[in-house]
């Protein structure tokens, strides 16, 4: 008697195959601690190379779903990985105390991201010019701690990126490199955790990782502490920030664009995303020198450098902020009109309503506001009934406040001017870093923006949360770091290998065949190893298995950008049926 059943294979060898030669098991075996006595079967590293399979497989993280997972593709784990899987070794229970291990130590989750991206860098010879950093927050429906109990300080309140301030949240932190984006470094932070302090430490850790410091460290306004950039230029590093827009830094923006001390010259980029995208000009700008002096984090050091103020206009940016300020003055003026029309408004009443409008749609120093109220004096008759000649009458004295408004053209006309205008401040000589290099690098944190939005909403969701303890958390949020090394890291490999050829890929879209290009997403490239099966015939003496479809010319030209041999999709076996088939 013969059994016969399929097992689904799809993309899963392809995954194993590349999670292998990212030495991600190995890793993971050479800095975490042995398992205790009692543990048996698959390794941590092992257990952890399965778990990511199966995250980039199923994109989801739920635990208890893996068990299941493994036994449902259990001869096409073993066969991808030639590791002998117990259908036991993926227990919610021990993946529990695997995200426990990664995650209860700070030090150890450092030193396995240190190892596994020098790796990555050296094996894969990614470039090493650029590198990003920023933070985002993760909105979480777990029941908010009601006091500082030990270790619940994780999850807490604090200013919601995902504008949820009812629920609590933990902050992630992601650094990565250019242009594949694939990153570096990651930290899970308690919810009201500032950003500003957690830039310098990841250049400091960065540096370490990438084995020097002569790269681009680009961010968002809040790495431009005064501070941080005198550390970061003390330090030998690189940095391109724009400036928020507090303090004196809008008033002196205002001078230079009134009256620049040079004139602007166009800004010219190439959007490399798109095929065959000539440069285009996408704003104006100058640069002014300055020389900068700050006190250090010890306070007691001084520190002199020059920056490179980059005062820059975006078209588009201008186009957008000019329509929405027009839209809310609109909307203002609208509603302010209305007021007159409900009459019988104290002068006190309606100069507070008048305000509020304003101050709520952000337009009052463009709108000029005056009530006016006026007396007049009615005749009314006494008590109730028909008028007539003889009935007796009183003179009543009516207060009706009307609200006049008007705008102010010369503030609106200046605001509008000035509108798409920023400044970008770096330590970079402009000789070494032109204008045009300086916004494009900026331009491309999307890179990083990208990665934040995989685990959001994307193929590598870390939402809903299915842990609950600070250290599992911190635990999955560094395994999904490693799984989003696996995806960039594919993109890179694709990318790099259609520009050595020369070439394009089409056949990626559905329903649109023709639809070609040269940045494929890794998302597109695995959705085409689809409908792959492995026919099983089971005796009571052996296990025979036969992929039942061939590779289609399409995912042959995929595996062979990747670098990946067909081989990997070779399951054309035959063996004895093993005696830890239904171990437990």
């Amino acid at each position: 008697m013969s059994d016969k059943t399929i097992q689904r294979v799809d993309d899963i060898p392809l995954v194993v195959h590349w999670l292998l030669r990212m030495r991600v098991h190995e890793i993971i075996d050479h800095i975490l601690p042995y398992p205790h006595s009692n543990w048996q079967g698959l390794s941590y590293g092992q257990l952890t190379l399965l778990f990511l399979a199966y995250v980039l497989h199923l994109r989801t993280h739920r635990l208890c779903w893996m068990e299941k997972w493994v036994q449902q593709h259990h001869q096409v784990l073993e066969e991808a990985t030639g590791w002998t899987i117990r259908l036991k070794d993926a227990t919610d229970d021990r993946l529990g105390e695997l995200l426990t291990v990664l995650g209860e130590d700070e030090e150890r989750g450092l030193g396995i991201q240190r190892e596994l991206g020098q790796h990555l860098i050296q094996a894969y010879a990614l470039p090493t010019k650029v590198g990003r950093f920023d933070t985002t927050t993760f909105s979480v429906h777990h029941a908010p701690p009601e006091a500082k109990t030990k270790g619940q300080e994780l999850l807490n309140f604090g200013h919601s990126k995902d504008r949820r301030p009812d629920l609590v949240q933990f902050k992630q932190s992601l650094g990565t490199l250019d242009p594949a984006g694939v990153p570096l470094l990651t930290g899970t932070w308690p919810g009201n955790t500032a950003d500003d302090p957690l830039y310098l430490p990841a250049w400091q850790e960065m540096t370490q990782i990438i084995g020097h410091r002569h790269f681009l460290f680009v961010a968002d306004c809040k790495a431009a502490a005064l501070t941080t950039r005198a550390e970061l230029d003390r330090a030998g590093g690189s940095y391109l920030f724009p400036l928020p827009m507090t303090g004196t830094v809008p008033e002196q923006l205002r001078q230079w664009v009134l009256e620049p001390p040079v004139s602007p010259t166009p800004i010219t980029v190439r959007d490399d995303t798109v095929l065959d995208r000539e440069p285009r000009v996408i704003g104006r700008g100058f640069a002014v020198e300055q020389r900068m002096t700050a006190m250090l984090a010890d306070q007691q050091t001084q520190h002199i450098w020059t920056e490179h103020w980059l005062i820059t206009c975006s078209d588009v940016l201008a186009k957008q902020q000019q329509k929405g300020l027009l839209a809310r003055l609109h909307k203002a003026e609208a509603e302010l009109s209305q007021l007159n029309a409900r009459g019988h408004e104290n002068a006190t009443d309606l100069q507070a309503k008048a305000e509020s409008i304003v101050q709520r749609r952000r337009v009052d120093d463009f709108i000029t506001l005056q009530v006016e109220e006026t007396v007049t004096q009615e005749t009314h008759y006494i008590g109730r009934g028909r008028p007539s000649p003889n009935r007796p009458t009183q003179v009543v004295e009516v207060q009706q406040a009307h609200l006049i408004f008007h705008r102010n053209e010369a503030i609106l006309a200046e605001a509008l001017h000035l509108t798409g205008w920023r400044i970008h401040v770096t330590n970079v000589p402009t000789e070494t870093m032109s204008l045009d290099q300086a916004i494009t690098y900026y331009r491309g944190e999307w890179r990083v923006e990208r990665g934040f939005h995989r685990f959001k909403g994307g193929s590598l969701p870390a939402l809903p949360l299915s842990v609950r303890l600070p250290e599992r958390i911190r635990g999955l949020m560094l395994l999904l770091l490693i799984a989003l090394q696996a995806l960039t890291l594919l993109e890179f490999a694709a990318q790099r290998g259609l520009a050595e050829r020369k070439e394009v890929l089409a056949g990626l879209v559905p329903g649109n065949p023709k639809m070609k290009t040269t940045r494929p997403s890794a998302e597109r490239l695995l959705s085409q190893f689809t409908d792959l099966n492995l026919l099983l015939e089971r005796t009571e003496k052996q296990i025979m298995g036969v992929l039942m479809e061939k590779l289609t010319l399409l995912q042959r030209r995929i595996l062979a950008l990747l670098g990946v041999p067909e081989t990997v999709y070779t399951l054309d076996f035959s063996k004895p049926v093993p005696n830890y088939f239904d171990s437990t």
